[in-house]
């Protein structure tokens, strides 16, 4: 027997010696959940509703909320249809209980997260039969970079990862161990996918695992996907919202849900300057730091074998991708749900790592190091907050990995993992504090209601306004034939109020009527070179940006218009 076997068969019984010293049982995974969620949910209520995404979904509950109508998605008091109604669910039940505050709108994330970090922990067990590779797959999930980012953001993406665990792991099981309850499981989770994000939450996952059926050249055992159980499990979940909102909405729910939110996605770019063949292959390896290194490394180490579960995992992780960039909208979060193989491989390199296996070591410092830079230049560009503390413990992660390499070879993860959500808490607490109000329409918006007269919002509308303030202004769209366009089709998505500038110049140029326009930073050089701009006369510059009003308003009947400095100079 070869030296090099020996070694390997000694790692092996190694290994398996740890596992049977570790358990994984109902109750460790309550504690697992409860430390995630505290995690995650740290430093939330310190975070302002940033525009124009989170801004949508907060309002839209909240009208929910408001209005006492729990089935159809309206914001400003008009339906509409961008996603399926799970998140305002969520985050309406999330109001419900601690009303309408920063915290209860990102209550949701964190609890969802939450759970996936649990699932995952349980699943990998329950595959693998690998308590420690669970314990860390959990652990790795948590601290990896976007998903602890999305755990904090009010979006659906959240939502819809805890229902694609145990969609395809379900769905793995359920095949490779022709158990039904599981395919059930797949099916019914598949289901609440669906009403997270529409139907790519059984499209998808059903193509990968067709794809990893092919990969294994066992064709059969693609029958076994379609039991008649789990598509009536599925049904049950869908049915009682798509068919409620097809009966009271008819076919406007169709052409706008399932037409411009979901087909017209695949066809048309919806953001055309982000469409590059690349953008996903930068977007993942960044997304799973720190464990880019170990995904990598494990990915290659166990190309030789492909075992089953190992293409299940690869067809999950490059499938995704690749079906995402052949859409025609690219968007940062598309592909969030293929950091869960990635994240797997991971635990299963990380005894080697705790091994002191060099190779994989290195792997792991990679990430890590990469990841410290970027939150160390992150400090940098924010400047504002106390960071020496976080620089002592960088300075510390320093000296134990690289001037302790030898000793530490035992803990190095440890101390990454340490180190790593260590850094997350000081920039939750110290940096996005101070970055996101620059995100957020919050510290201007009550200036903006203030001022006395008409507000209007200049080419782009922040729903925080209305979220904080209660109040509809109306999005004055410019007519500048420099502007970058994207396809008209997109113009459908917008319902909030509008006008022209042409009907404004009419209604209220030389009206008399006092009008306000606001105009945000990233507006700002489109405000600079519409042929209006003389028109309005700056009132106050504000956190996010720039409060204009209407020139030469006299006095109205039974009021003064109050004049602004730039006025009275």
């Amino acid at each position: 027997m070869s030296t090099k076997r020996q070694k390997k068969e000694k790692k092996e019984k190694a290994r398996q010696e740890a596992f049977s010293t570790s358990h994984v049982t109902e109750k460790s995974l309550g504690f697992i959940y409860i430390l995630a969620f505290a995690f995650l949910l740290w430093g939330s209520w310190a975070l302002p509703i940033t525009d124009p995404v989170e801004s949508n979904y907060a309002l839209t509950a909240k009208e929910m909320v408001m209005s006492g109508n729990w089935m159809s998605p309206q914001i400003y008091g008009i339906y509409w249809y961008d996603k399926p109604i799970m998140v305002y669910w969520l985050l309406s039940i999330s109001y419900s209980i601690l009303g309408f505050t920063d915290l209860a709108a990102r209550l949701p994330s964190a609890f969802c997260g939450a759970l996936s970090v649990t699932l995952l922990t349980w699943y990998v067990r329950r595959i693998l039969k690998d308590n420690i590779a669970a314990i860390w797959a959990g652990l790795m999930l948590a601290l990896s970079f976007e998903f602890w980012i999305i755990s904090h953001a009010i979006i659906t993406d959240s939502i819809l990862l805890l229902f694609t665990i145990p969609t395809l792991l379900s769905a793995y099981i359920g095949v490779m161990e022709g158990s039904r309850k599981h395919l059930i499981i797949a099916y019914a989770a598949a289901g609440f996918a669906c009403l997270t994000k529409g139907p790519v939450g059984l499209v998808l996952p059903g193509i990968l695992l067709v794809l990893w059926c092919l990969s294994m050249k066992e064709p059969k055992k693609i029958l076994s996907l379609f039991p008649i159980t789990g598509i009536l499990a599925f049904l049950v979940v869908v049915l009682p919202w798509y068919g409620g909102m097809y009966a009271i909405h008819g076919s406007d729910f169709v052409s706008q849900f399932l037409g411009l939110h979901n087909i017209a996605r695949a066809t048309v770019s919806e953001h055309p300057e982000d469409n590059h063949w690349y953008y996903y292959l930068v977007i993942f390896p960044a997304a799973l730091l720190p464990w880019t290194g170990m995904t990598i490394y494990e990915a290659v180490r166990q190309w030789k074998e492909k075992t089953p579960f190992y293409r299940f995992l690869m067809v999950w992780m490059i499938g995704t991708i690749l079906f995402y960039t052949l859409m025609a909208t690219k968007y940062v979060t598309y592909t969030y749900i293929s950091i869960v193989p990635a994240i797997i491989l991971s635990a299963m390199c990380a005894l080697l790592v705790r091994e002191g296996e060099k190779a994989s070591s290195l792997c792991a410092y990679g990430g890590f190091f990469f990841l410290i830079a970027a939150l160390v230049a992150g400090t940098i560009y924010i400047k504002e907050g106390s960071w020496l503390l976080f620089y002592a413990v960088i300075l510390y992660a320093v000296w134990e990995l690289i001037l302790r390499w030898k000793k530490s070879s035992g803990r190095r993860l440890t101390v990454i993992s340490a180190v790593t959500a260590s850094a997350y808490l000081f920039i939750i607490m110290e940096g996005l504090p101070n970055y996101l109000p620059s995100r957020s329409i919050m510290d201007s918006a009550n200036d903006i209601h203030d001022a006395p007269g008409i507000h209007y919002f200049f080419h782009s509308y922040p729903a925080g306004y209305t979220y904080y303030t209660g109040e509809t202004g109306i999005r004055l769209v410019p007519s500048l034939p420099d502007e970058e366009k994207r396809s008209a089709l997109w113009n459908e998505k917008y319902v909030m109020p509008s006008e022209s500038d042409e009907d404004f110049a009419k209604e209220y140029k030389d009206s008399g009527k006092s009008v306000y326009l606001f105009v945000s930073k990233s507006d700002m050089k489109y405000f600079k070179e519409w042929p209006m701009k003389d028109d309005f006369t700056k009132d106050k510059d504000l956190p996010r940006g720039t409060l204009y009003h209407l020139n030469d308003e006299p006095e109205a009947a039974g009021e003064t218009v109050p004049l602004s400095p730039a006025e009275e100079n």
